[in-house]
């Protein structure tokens, strides 16, 4: 019996760390749209920095796979947020990788789930209205709110994985 407890207990205190080890940064990826874990896993918005981004993206920061393009954007000098100066300096260090889809995917019958809050944004310079799909991880689907020159209403603009809120807000500061 005390063998037992003895495993027992090694196996709670070690529950912990397999389980953060096998955790994802964005567990809230949908179906069929999973791609951190398996293509960028060592990135991280606000910490990783150029050279590791080039160890994955190459020096282009660009990498097509399976009918996506995938790329990685960078906080620029001179960055601000909200006019004022971040908290932190993040100069240079990843910003988010984007993945747009190289062919139509249709998001008219995905019903995301209650994690993620819904926006809107666009792109003015292909002047075009966009669902935005958030949640507190960093994770955004944008998706055309009509249809445009571009793309129909309900498709997929791209994928953003950015910083999560809780890294965010130790990174922005206050105002």
């Amino acid at each position: 019996m005390r063998k037992f407890l003895s495993v027992l207990f090694l196996f709670l205190l070690a529950s912990p760390i397999v389980a953060g080890a096998t955790r994802s940064r964005y567990p809230n990826e949908l179906p069929g749209f999973r791609f951190y874990r398996r293509y960028f896993h060592s990135m991280r918005p606000f910490v990783s920095d150029r050279t590791q981004v080039a160890q994955v993206f190459g020096p282009d920061s660009k990498i097509e796979i399976d009918g996506w393009t995938l790329w990685a954007t960078f906080i620029g000098d001179g960055s601000t947020i909200g006019g004022h100066a971040w908290a932190h300096n993040i100069v240079g260090l990843l910003a988010s990788v984007d993945l747009h889809p190289k062919q139509r995917v249709s998001m008219l019958d995905v019903k995301f789930p209650s994690t993620f809050r819904h926006g809107v944004g666009g792109v003015s310079e292909i002047n075009v209205s966009c669902d935005i799909y958030t949640d507190s991880h960093g994770l955004q689907y944008w998706v055309y709110s009509d249809d445009s020159a571009v793309a129909k209403r309900g498709d997929l603009m791209k994928i953003v994985y950015g910083p999560g809120e809780r890294l965010e807000r130790k990174i922005v500061g206050s105002p």
